[in-house]
């Protein structure tokens, strides 16, 4: 008899200056914790606007990258922070073949504690 795979469930926080991972405690299917934390990478000033615009969009995808790695092992996503950087990472999330597989959904919010953003993602994968 094949082993059912139980579906492991994550939040995201996010905007431009960090990410915050929020996922389901091992064995415990109600609770919820803070998993990780992904810092944006500051900009540097100086240069010609072409190449200063060039230095963010490569930190832009590199800060992308590693919350794309955070997420591998996640089933279903919700991404949620103020701005439009949910929309940037769902996008980037389509275009990698790993989360081809995965529901991605978006729910827009602003600031958040900690806490606020456990109860917000407890609250959205109940009776899942």
């Amino acid at each position: 008899m094949k082993e059912q795979h139980q579906k492991k469930f994550a939040g995201i926080w996010l905007d431009s200056a960090k990410a915050v991972i929020i996922a389901q405690q091992p064995n415990e299917s109600e609770t919820y914790s803070v998993q990780d934390t992904v810092k944006g990478h500051e900009s540097r000033s100086g240069g010609s606007e072409h190449s200063m615009n060039n230095a963010k969009q490569s930190k832009d995808l590199k800060y992308l990258k590693e919350v794309t790695t955070a997420l591998l092992p996640y089933d279903e996503i919700v991404i949620f922070g103020p701005g439009q950087s949910q929309e940037q990472l769902q996008h980037h999330l389509q275009d990698q073949v790993q989360f081809n597989s995965k529901k991605i959904t978006v729910d827009g919010s602003g600031q958040l504690t900690d806490n606020q953003a456990i109860a917000k993602v407890r609250d959205f994968f109940k009776g899942r």
